[in-house]
């Protein structure tokens, strides 16, 4: 659908003017999925000056907005011989260039003597719409179930059944081939981030600690509630060995021989400690490694878009891994996956609740007092499921509300948006250890040990994609060795609790950032 399109000479009126016109387009296609437009005006600001710089006024430049697909797109064009108006000196640090920071990310193209640069534009994501078409996909898994009693037992079994099988184990073999590489360098990245961290000075490093005591926290919780509704670990200890010497064979045996087995075999514990290991030295070169650090951020941006393409294909594969799982009758204990809801609710109110008893004992204030400040964000994130979309209001509740320093609001809030995901933890690490516990009969105490590490390294490096969380759980099913049959299950699950994970993380957080501006006497008004 065209939403705009018209032919101008660039003068400062028409720039305007076309900047106007392209916003309303933009509103009236988007609808209550229109995002803030600031980003929009002035990429589209700076993209058609850059023309008129490169072109002149001489001739005509075109814009042009459609939409498709359910994507919208802007476009400018304009005849001429070949020329970049993305391109900047290359003297200049790419993080400096305006379009850059805005995040649009244009696109060049040089065709038929045009140069066009496309503007993808940004939309709200449909609420809920991933964990809606989960449940439309086990519908309709539970409707080919039923359909397939009424079909020749020969065409189920020798046509059906096997093209199931076979079309989710490629699926699965995707995400499995492209988790490895995304938490590699997702850790390298989140590593290197660091940096910021250290330039905030120890406050930022207070803060991180917090936030790390809280997964201790968390993976305990974790753990209690597990072996409070049965879930024993096993452990056969051999002769002349006991479990401590087990443990740290284990811990050993995660360290790489060298920097390409552990790729060829998919050993994902030894990639993430390489993956720790490169961070921590570009971490500590600095500057000296600007390049090979670009080089892992775009790499990573690359498979990130890769898992992004991926992920749409969630409902898919829960429909085939849930049709599987029924037409090879494997359900016959699925109803002891409401454990996985018992550990990760149970769970996440045990952290919850020592992180308020924390908040209560530092800052010696009601609870009524501080909830009443975080009820409008919280109310957000339940409605939402989206800790970004609760931002501004959680920005006011610590600045305005609680009077935290400014500054330290504006650093400590974003970094604990991607770091701070205990809950997200004890959910991961639970679907995993009930589905492993289904599948192979019991949990190995060492199998536990390595549930709980690698739970915490997946939530906090999964990036910020719609079903990320789920794509690198053949890392977790790996580790673990769980039936990757069981993965829809997971999806399922996950989908139903992970609803109410950002306000969990969300409401802990901003009680994490209040305890630590109280230690560094960063709080400007009486709470």
């Amino acid at each position: 659908m065209i939403l705009f399109k018209e032919n101008a000479y660039l003068t400062d009126e028409q720039i305007q003017n076309w900047i106007e016109e392209a916003e309303n387009a933009y509103n009236q296609a988007a609808k209550k999925r229109a995002v803030n437009t600031t980003a929009f005006r002035l990429s589209l600001e700076e993209i058609l000056l850059r023309f008129r710089e490169l072109y002149g006024t001489g001739c005509r430049c075109r814009l042009y907005g459609n939409k498709s697909f359910g994507n919208i797109r802007f476009e400018v064009s304009q005849k001429g011989p070949y020329q970049n108006p993305l391109d900047i000196d290359q003297d200049n640090d790419l993080s400096y260039d305006i379009l850059v920071r805005l995040n649009m990310r244009p696109n060049y193209e040089y065709k038929n003597g045009i140069n066009k640069v496309s503007i993808p534009v940004p939309l709200k994501p449909r609420k809920n719409a991933l964990l809606i078409s989960i449940f439309i996909s086990v519908l309709l898994a539970l409707l080919t179930w039923i359909s397939s009693s009424f079909m020749p037992e020969t065409v189920r079994n020798e046509y059906l059944v096997p093209a199931i099988a076979n079309s989710f184990t490629k699926l699965s073999a995707v995400f499995s081939e492209l988790a490895t590489p995304l938490v590699f360098f997702a850790v390298i990245s989140g590593i290197c981030g660091i940096g910021g961290v250290s330039t905030f000075g120890k406050l930022g490093g207070s803060l991180l600690k917090r936030m790390t005591g809280t997964y201790f926290i968390a993976m305990i919780a974790m753990v209690v509630v597990g072996l409070a509704i049965g879930l024993t670990p096993t452990h056969a200890v051999s002769e002349g060995s006991n479990i401590f010497s087990d443990l740290l064979k284990l811990v050993l045996d995660i360290i790489p021989s060298n920097l390409v087995t552990p790729f060829a075999t998919d050993n994902d514990m030894q990639v993430i400690v390489i993956a720790t290991f490169i961070g921590i030295v570009l971490l500590l070169l600095g500057d000296k490694v600007r390049t090979f650090r670009k080089f892992c951020d775009e790499a990573g941006n690359i498979i990130n878009k890769m898992m992004a393409f991926v992920c749409k294909t969630l409902p898919l594969f829960v429909y085939l891994g849930v049709t599987n799982l029924l037409l090879s009758n494997m359900l016959s204990q699925v109803y002891l996956v409401s454990r996985i809801f018992v550990i990760s609710l149970v769970g996440a109110a045990i952290t919850i609740g020592i992180t308020i008893a924390r908040t209560l004992y530092v800052t010696k204030q009601p609870f009524s007092k501080l909830f009443s400040a975080q009820l409008p964000s919280l109310l957000i994130n339940l409605t939402t499921s989206s800790q970004m979309s609760a931002m501004p209001e959680s920005m006011k509740c610590c600045k305005e509300k609680w009077g935290i320093d400014q500054k330290f609001t504006d650093f400590g809030l974003p970094l604990g948006v991607v770091f701070y995901m205990p809950n997200g933890a004890i959910m991961l690490g639970a679907i995993v250890w009930v589905l492993t516990d289904i599948s192979l009969g019991a949990v190995d105490i060492l199998v536990l040990f390595k549930l709980v590490l690698v739970s915490v390294i997946i939530a906090i490096a999964a990036p910020p994609i719609p079903g990320s969380a789920f794509a690198v759980l053949p890392i977790l099913f790996s580790a673990c060795e769980t039936d990757l049959s069981m993965m829809p299950l997971a999806v399922i699950i996950g989908s139903t609790v992970g609803y109410l994970l950002p306000a969990m993380n969300g409401f802990c957080l901003q009680l994490e950032l209040l305890m630590t501006a109280q230690k560094a006497n960063l709080i400007h008004k009486e709470l």
